[in-house]
């Protein structure tokens, strides 16, 4: 036989072909054997430093490839695997070396998003997997059982007021966040389920009631509450030039286009004569409240405190005025 036939495809077909027979009814021999130390140290000291070409690396993994689709792991070698692997950990010398080796390659993933086939069916398994595990008590939230401190309640709420869920999350996850949101209020408080249904206008238990101020909107330095970063900072500006203010100190009964009684609140009433209101987005919503009332309440002065003004004042007065609020 000559050497061209000798390194022929067709010969290593036939060779690969006679030992699957082989071993479908015969053992391997070094089936159940270990290698020993030594033997692994000359196997390793072997390899050190030699480089596959790609050639052998793309047969390498086309036979990988190959062996997955068509033979594949049982799942009960899958089973104890993963039970062998779970809650090891891995030395910081290891963690070193896998450093090292990968470095400079690039990552499967990079640059596609999550609404890639290839990275949502790995994130859908891993839901899945996590989900199984919760429901049989395998794995538990690191939180469970746990309280935040007061302190680490105070940082959080001081790092995250005022931010969008734009800000805090991204867009992406935003978007999928609110319509997650929207979801579950939907199911909750849509129709008869919600508790306030059909209790609009006068039939509203809190109509005529001024609304609540949350907990952490107590300013110090005013002493009294404010709704947003804008209107305390609007009281210190009044109080920095020297007008007398109140606080939302009056609740106004309006009728509504559709006929429907409702209140209105300004903002602030300035020397006791003169109503003022803050609005950041004045085209937030269709229904003007403020707008109503000066039709309804020609008598009372108004002063509309827009967007623009608002950022006047500011860019003249936040350094020069303390506790301005960013």
């Amino acid at each position: 036989m000559n050497k061209e036939n000798f390194n022929s495809k067709e010969r290593g077909e036939k060779i690969s072909r006679a030992l699957k027979e082989y071993y479908q009814n015969n053992k391997h021999p070094c089936l159940g054997k270990h290698l020993s130390e030594s033997v692994k140290n000359k196997l390793s000291e072997a390899h050190k430093g030699k480089k596959l070409s790609e050639e052998h690396k793309r047969k390498i993994r086309e036979s990988c490839l190959r062996w997955n689709k068509e033979v594949g792991m049982p799942p009960e070698i899958r089973k104890r695997i993963a039970e062998k692997q779970r809650g090891r950990k891995v030395s910081e010398e290891t963690r070193r070396k896998i450093s090292e080796a990968n470095r400079g390659h690039k990552a499967w993933n990079k640059g596609l998003t999550e609404e890639d086939p290839r990275v949502k069916k790995y994130t859908e398994k891993r839901t899945e997997t996590q989900r199984r595990l919760y429901k049989e008590g395998k794995i538990k939230p690191w939180l469970l059982g746990k309280h935040r401190t007061e302190e680490t309640k105070r940082k959080l709420a001081a790092r995250l007021k005022g931010k969008t869920y734009e800000e805090i999350m991204g867009k992406e996850k935003a978007l999928k966040c609110k319509k997650k949101l929207s979801e579950i209020m939907k199911n909750k408080v849509q129709g008869k389920n919600n508790p306030m249904y059909g209790k609009f206008g006068e039939k509203n238990p809190h109509f005529g009631k001024p609304a609540k101020h949350g907990e952490h909107s107590f300013r110090k330095d005013l002493g009294h509450h404010c709704r947003s970063k804008w209107e305390a900072n609007y009281c210190r500006f009044l109080l920095w030039i020297g007008r007398k203010y109140q606080y939302e100190p009056k609740t106004f009964i309006i009728i509504l286009p559709s006929g429907i009684k409702a209140t209105y609140t300004p903002d602030f009433l300035i020397d006791g004569n003169e109503w003022h209101e803050l609005k950041g987005w004045e085209n937030r919503s269709e229904l003007k409240k403020w707008k109503i009332f000066q039709e309804q309440y020609p008598n009372e002065k108004f002063v509309f405190i827009s967007k623009d003004k608002y950022k006047n004042l500011q860019n003249l007065y936040q350094y020069i005025i303390p506790n301005w609020e960013f």
